[in-house]
């Protein structure tokens, strides 16, 4: 069934038109070139409309007949004969019963067929929200997150969340290695998308002679000792009884240079008196050579651990330029640490030895900067390792940036390993399930290719020509059309119109003759196929197309009746192959027969009938659907059929049992036999009864509704009429709609 039609760029539809929310009968009234033809052509051949669509229910398109001016023209005038409609044939009652049996076999295969594809759908459907969730977590856990300090591998994939969702999946199904720390991919990736970086050199350590050097001095034990003068003479007693050992020291500096050689003396540089040469003896006993040679060790240590120290210092400035490199990591603050605390510890034995110098009657230990320079040493050589590396991959970057990509991919796709995992086992699960709904659904048609096979060769068994054209013939002399008839060609495959003496009848026949016997034609072949080989009750479309052209108004009548006929069988569920009829007609007589629904079908809305107007104007088609008739609604329109005086016996007929329908069954709660019971002439009681015989809906037959007197002229069917409003006391209702403009 078509649930949806676009019309666009076609005919008079130069604005886009969408037809939604069709039925299974759908009646379409329009004025001539208000773009009727258009949607039967479309419907007919949706291939040669590309800027047009037909959205078929479940994407399962069916067989389309169409009654239109070009079904007319190929099948009346491009062909010699009409192509023979072949029907299930009579005595063929139990293979029919099989064809029955299998036909529901195959529409239940069917169902079963297309839920299994709706389920497809929703797990197709399911797919792609998960498919959908995994990008957004791609984009956003991923890329958004470390897009600026991997700016460079995002590249390509920043107006593309499905190109980055697929390169996680692939890179996460590959091999497995050792996730590498993001600081250190941080820095190798710095380093290798950088264009200003080049080979470092090497750091120096410290030579190992050197911090023996300064070990031995840390351990001179001299540093601890306190140097004094000779104890044994006089005036060691008093130095040693004052504690002024080194200000006696700094004091014969002074001394030493106030000889007064006028007078042959030395001069006390404090007390200004002449001292004796017995103190000036004793003094210079007292600081004799082991002192003075402990002096000197003194300050030959004090400017070897200064020479050590500006050493240390010249081959450790290079380390306060490399602790500003970033890809150290944390060994920048470790050898920083280091360095500052070196420095320290050198001014303060710098320190200690000056003092040990101006007092060295003091005792002094050394900080131990030995081991300090050790542990520099240690970190130098991690340092040197990592400048190897940078080197090394300075040296090779197009194939360091390809394990780096290798790398920082690894990285990614575990920082969402879970999510990846999730995603893997619900898709996986998904597509489980569609390949076994699938092998289902292949299994199921293949079933259905089985039974088709087996219905088409019960059909081939049974089909006839002589149905139809029987049918067609018949309905032909009912109506009066007696002048020529169809029969079958001596090879039972096509029909010759043909007069009472044989000869052909196809080219002189009117317009009306022509249309008629078409339209049965085409009727008849909705029941049936030209080809033996198809399938007779394979699920269709039926699209009538202003099939009341040039017909007159007694013909008119029957059409209407044949189609309904038709209608109701749909509506019924007894004709299982026609899925969906479309409507479509200028003619408003013919739209309000057609279309017309009975009281008691009007009782229970229907939902499987839908109404259209199209409307034209300034050259462009435009469509509005209702849920109502909008043709038939009006009760006034009945009556305005009474009221013309040139209207036909059929169609006034026609309106006066809908009135009374209406009026008296639905408004006045007058049944038909009250109101028969008020005619005692037979005659009028007569008339009256065929003006209420369409009030037995589905009691007749076709032709029941084509039993109308030609004998009683209109002016006596209204005479009777009016009496039905006197007698039953309603004529004040009679004259107010007759009075109506």
């Amino acid at each position: 069934m078509i649930e949806k039609i676009n019309l666009n760029c076609i005919a008079t539809y130069t604005e886009p038109v969408e037809l939604d929310d069709l039925r299974e009968i759908n009646f379409f009234y329009g004025g001539n070139g208000s773009g009727k033809t258009a949607i039967s052509n479309l419907i007919a051949n949706p291939e040669d409309y590309p800027s047009c669509h037909l959205t078929w229910q479940g994407s399962r398109k069916l067989k389309t007949v169409v009654y239109n001016e070009d079904f007319v023209t190929t099948t009346f005038y491009e062909k010699e004969n009409l192509p023979g409609i072949f029907t299930l044939g009579e005595g063929a009652k139990d293979i029919e019963e099989e064809i029955s049996k299998k036909t529901k076999e195959l529409a239940d295969l069917h169902v079963n067929v297309q839920q299994l594809e709706n389920t497809i759908s929703i797990k197709k459907k399911e797919k792609e929200e998960n498919w959908n969730n995994f990008k957004d977590i791609c984009w956003n856990d991923i890329l958004q997150k470390y897009r600026n300090n991997f700016n460079n591998i995002f590249q390509g994939f920043f107006n593309s969340q499905q190109k980055l969702a697929k390169k996680i999946l692939e890179e996460a199904q590959s091999v497995k290695t050792a996730i590498k720390d993001i600081e250190e991919l941080k820095r190798k990736y710095n380093l290798l998308f950088s264009e200003d970086i080049g080979v470092i050199k090497s750091i120096n350590t410290i030579p190992q002679e050197l911090i023996d050097g300064i070990a031995e001095i840390e351990n001179n034990q001299i540093l601890k000792a306190k140097i004094i003068g000779k104890e044994d003479i006089d005036i060691a007693k008093l130095i040693h009884k004052l504690q002024n050992h080194d200000w006696v020291r700094q004091g014969k500096k002074y001394y030493d240079a106030s000889y007064d050689d006028k007078v042959d003396v030395y001069i006390c540089p404090f007390c200004q008196q002449k001292t004796s040469d017995q103190f000036r003896r004793q003094l210079e006993e007292y600081f004799d050579e082991t002192y003075e040679n402990q002096i000197q060790e003194i300050n030959d240590l004090t400017e070897c651990y200064t020479a050590y120290k500006n050493k240390i210092e010249s081959l450790l400035s290079s380390l306060k330029d490399i602790t500003a490199n970033e890809y150290l990591g944390a060994l920048r603050n470790e050898i920083s640490n280091m360095y500052k605390m070196l420095d320290q510890d050198i001014l303060r034995n710098m320190s200690f030895l000056q003092n040990k110098k101006d007092k060295p009657s003091n005792e002094i230990v050394l900080e131990p900067v030995s081991n300090i320079l050790i542990e520099i040493n240690e970190i130098i050589e991690k340092i040197n390792i990592i400048i190897n590396n940078h080197n090394s991959i300075v040296e090779n970057k197009e194939q360091e940036k390809n394990t780096f990509l290798l790398d920082i991919w690894k990285y990614f796709c575990n920082e969402i390993s879970d999510q990846i995992q999730e995603y893997q086992k619900k898709i996986n699960n998904i597509d489980k399930a569609i390949k076994e709904i699938s092998k289902n659904i292949e299994y199921k048609r293949a079933e259905i290719n089985v039974l088709s096979d087996e219905i088409s060769t019960l059909h081939k068994q049974i089909k006839s020509v002589k149905p139809a054209v029987d049918a067609i013939n018949n309905l032909l002399n009912y109506v009066g059309f007696k002048g020529f008839k169809l029969k079958p060609t001596d090879d039972d495959k096509h029909y010759e119109i043909i007069r009472d003496h044989g000869e052909s009848a196809k080219k002189n026949l009117s317009e009306g003759e022509r249309n008629f016997i078409i339209f049965l034609y085409f009727y008849h072949l909705i029941e049936g196929v030209n080809d033996p080989s198809q399938d007779i009750l394979e699920s269709k479309v039926i699209v009538f197309d202003d099939p009341v052209s040039s017909l007159d108004a007694d013909v008119l009548f029957i059409v209407a009746s044949l189609i309904k006929r038709l209608l109701k069988s749909i509506r019924h569920k007894e004709h299982s192959s026609i899925k969906q009829v479309f409507i479509l007609t200028h003619n408003v007589h013919f739209f309000r027969e057609v279309s017309y629904i009975s009281s008691r079908e009007l009782q229970n809305k229907r939902n499987d009938t839908k109404y259209f107007i199209i409307r034209k104007s300034n050259n462009v088609s435009k469509i509005e659907g209702f849920e109502c008739n909008p043709i038939k609604s009006t009760y006034q329109l009945l009556w305005d059929e009474i009221k013309n005086d040139n209207v036909d016996c059929v169609c006034i007929q026609n309106a006066m049992r809908r009135i009374i329908e209406f009026y008296f069954n639905m408004l006045a709660c007058i049944n038909e036999e009250e109101l028969l019971g008020h005619f005692e002439d037979k005659n009028e009681r007569l008339i009256c009864q065929s003006l209420i015989s369409w009030l037995h809906a589905g009691s007749h037959e076709i032709f029941d509704d084509l039993n109308y007197s030609f004998d009683i002229n209109v002016y006596r069917y209204k005479e009777i009429f009016k009496k039905i409003f006197e007698v039953t006391g309603h004529i004040e209702h009679y004259n107010m709609m007759m009075s109506m403009k």
